[in-house]
């Protein structure tokens, strides 16, 4: 019998947010930061949906760790790089500017969801790419009336999720915990999958071993398998994926990789497995 759910670890982007609401504009105002004009822009941005998932994200020259057309943030990076490139040059680097401008809203579950599960003495936290003070800041927002809560809730930002990386003579971790790293292979093949899927992520594997908590007592939750599920579940963590929403669906090999019951359109879905 598995190990009853104590811990959840939530992603953030897309993960807790509706990024459904503001991809179509965080697109526009990526291309208009830029410099690049719409028609070469669609062009870039269809070319890289079609190669994805087999096409990888390759921030900071990282071996393809997530599928280039799996999010808007992604795909922007992936767009402007290839326009780039073609012209010999550096894409200028917008992101932070441009997502602050597009904040996506909150899930409208996640406050009851994140509640209910403080309520069953289970313990929360965050681990994002994302800036640890701004995802801080938001769920202070969240929390507005109820602002002990946020108290209760570790996060854990610029967690280079697509970074693949060994850890270092000094890595924070301990013994133990460097040990459940080095029994993870260097990746894996999915069928479908032209490119292998990476594993030995340290960054991420660091911030997963500052949250202490029981891997096999922890439900990692996130929206694309590959970043956010893929280690924990061969560290051994429970995982959940959140689907995404058109045009950024969720692809089928993803799906297959979790449980039946394992994946949902929303939050509300994790108090049955809590």
């Amino acid at each position: 019998m598995a190990p009853r759910i104590r811990y959840v670890i939530f992603d953030f982007d897309g993960t807790c947010t509706q990024v459904e609401k503001v991809q179509a504009k965080f697109l526009d105002d990526y291309r208009k930061a830029i410099g690049v004009d719409e028609k070469p822009w669609e062009a870039a941005k269809a070319k890289i949906a079609k190669a994805s998932p087999n096409a990888g994200w390759n921030l900071m020259n990282a071996p393809s760790t997530a599928p280039a057309g799996a999010d808007p943030y992604i795909l922007a990076g992936e767009a402007a790089g290839l326009i780039y490139r073609e012209r010999k040059q550096d894409a200028p680097n917008v992101f932070a500017k441009v997502y602050e401008q597009n904040t996506a809203p909150f899930r409208p579950e996640l406050h009851d969801v994140i509640e209910a599960l403080l309520k069953k003495k289970v313990k929360v936290a965050f681990i994002s790419n994302s800036d640890k003070t701004k995802i801080e800041n938001r769920i202070q927002d969240l929390f507005h009336k109820t602002p002990h809560r946020k108290d209760q809730i570790q996060v854990f930002g610029g967690a280079q999720k697509f970074l693949v990386k060994e850890l270092l003579v000094d890595s924070p971790v301990n013994a133990a915990q460097r040990a459940q790293f080095d029994q993870l292979a260097p990746g894996v093949r999915i069928g479908e999958v032209a490119r292998p899927i990476y594993l030995r992520r340290g960054s991420y594997f660091e911030a997963l071993c500052a949250a202490q908590f029981p891997i096999a007592e922890t439900l990692v939750v996130g929206d694309i398998w590959e970043l956010d599920l893929a280690m924990p579940a061969a560290l051994g963590a429970h995982v959940h994926l959140i689907q995404r929403t058109e045009p950024f669906p969720t692809y089928a090999y993803e799906l297959a990789q979790v449980a039946k019951g394992h994946s949902s359109a929303n939050l509300k879905a994790l108090l049955k497995r809590v």
